[in-house]
């Protein structure tokens, strides 16, 4: 047992305490008692503007000490060739940087509660970031200054015991319109072919044409292609099915459509299943129950976890609205823009409502890349793009951290264009198994 003094506890205290052991496999206890810390013969620190004695002193900067939200950046430092957050000068302290606050203010997201200027999609940017701005996007540093806690208190207490983690992937896809062209009825058929016609293109409208009479496959029905890697590989995915409600960025067909149900029903036969909500549902939060009841109904499973369609995450709304319609799990903390550690960590994490200065129970699992950073914002060449994603895979196995990846079934598609990506994307499988 670990016993932790704070002159005062806070719940944002009890948060990051509570994040930060579970993950090092901890036992502690939080006193705020100075005469019973004192007397205490158990292994023990003081987190405080100052030490008590000569006990194992870490300085508190006071961000977990406040309950409402101030705007401002903080200021960043260096560590073992790590960059911080919350430097200070205190000598008597056994780290140069509160590590408690720099943890919460990246787990917490802080920064997304202040104003910002929102991208075309009301998107928090990636460039807009702490991470994106000092350089450290690429690497889990939370992660990293756990771990710089871990040695200071295994160095002070040889006999404490920490917990030895493992290295986890875990493949997603997000099925925003699981076919290009078949099952959407005739009207929309033929409103696409128009469509095409009108706007002279003449390889899509063929392409159509070919797979409404049957004659080729449909270019984004990849699923056999990816059934097949999960049981060469021994994968456990999760697949974040479209509820189908339209609009101009939703194109999914319905659930209801036979065709459609019938490939939920075989996904969930090899695969996990997730709601990825709708466009729309951003804008009115009311839509989530019947997308969650629609997709209950065509699998015949619960569905407790969910990702955002194109990533639209609001603070707190969002998180919220799935608490209140029963998501237990939420994939999306990460950018649609960059790949990286949106929170600094690849490790899950409760979702801690800043407004409301409160633990909650929804468990946030943050992915470390998709594909659209390659595909659509950064187009590289195929040769290039591994070289870009080894980085990430080796930031997240150095700590034995959890490597999310998102693609789209559209990502394996076998023409031309795309074909490299099903080469990319075993290979990295490969990586992140062997």
């Amino acid at each position: 047992m670990l016993l932790i003094f704070l002159p005062k506890t806070t719940p944002r205290h009890q948060y990051v305490f509570s994040h930060i052991f579970t993950f090092l496999g901890i036992e502690y206890r939080i006193i705020n008692d100075l005469s019973e810390f004192s007397a205490s013969d158990e292994l023990k620190f003081s987190y405080s503007d100052a030490p008590l004695n000569n006990e194992l002193h870490f300085h508190a900067a006071g961000l977990l000490g406040e309950t409402e939200i101030k705007n401002f950046v903080p200021e960043t430092g260096t560590h073992q060739s790590v960059i911080t957050l919350f430097p200070h000068q205190q000598q008597a302290s056994a780290l140069p940087y509160d590590v408690f606050s720099a943890v919460f203010y990246l787990i917490s997201r802080y920064e997304e509660y202040l104003p910002f200027t929102p991208d075309e999609y009301g998107r928090f940017e990636a460039a807009q970031s702490i991470a994106y701005k000092h350089g450290f996007l690429q690497s889990p540093v939370a992660d990293i200054w756990i771990a710089q806690l871990a040695g200071i208190l295994k160095s002070a207490f040889p006999e404490l015991k920490i917990a030895e983690k493992k290295f986890g992937f875990i493949p997603t896809y997000d099925i925003d319109n699981a076919y290009a062209y078949k099952h959407k009825g005739f009207f929309r058929s033929l409103g696409g072919l128009m469509k095409d016609s009108v706007s002279f293109k003449l390889k899509r409208y063929f392409e159509r044409i070919g797979v409404l009479l049957h004659v080729k496959p449909d270019p984004y029905d990849t699923y056999e292609y990816q059934f097949e890697l999960q049981k060469k590989y021994k994968l456990n995915p999760i697949y974040f099915f479209h509820p189908g409600t339209y609009g101009s960025y939703d194109k999914n067909c319905a659930p209801e459509n036979k065709n459609i149900r019938r490939l939920i029903q075989t996904i969930t036969a090899h695969a996990e299943l997730g709601l990825h909500p709708s466009y729309l549902s951003t804008e009115n939060p009311g839509l989530l129950a019947s997308e969650i009841a629609k997709l209950e109904k065509a699998s015949g499973i619960k569905i407790t976890k969910a990702r955002q369609h194109f990533i639209r995450i609001r603070f707190p709304e969002t998180y919220r609205n799935y608490i209140t319609h029963g998501i237990t799990d939420d994939y999306s903390m990460g950018y649609a823009t960059e790949a990286g550690f949106r929170a600094g960590t690849s490790e899950p994490f409760y979702f801690f409502d800043l407004q409301k200065n409160e633990e909650t129970t929804l468990l946030v699992h943050p992915f470390v890349l998709m594909d659209g950073v390659y595909i659509q914002y950064h187009p590289a060449a195929a040769e290039e793009i591994p070289e870009k994603i080894l980085p990430l895979i080796a930031q997240a196995k150095a700590l034995n951290g959890t490597f999310i990846s998102l693609f789209h079934n559209n990502a394996f598609c076998d023409t031309p264009e795309m074909r490299h990506w099903r080469r990319i994307y075993e290979d990295m499988i490969k990586r992140l198994t062997k």
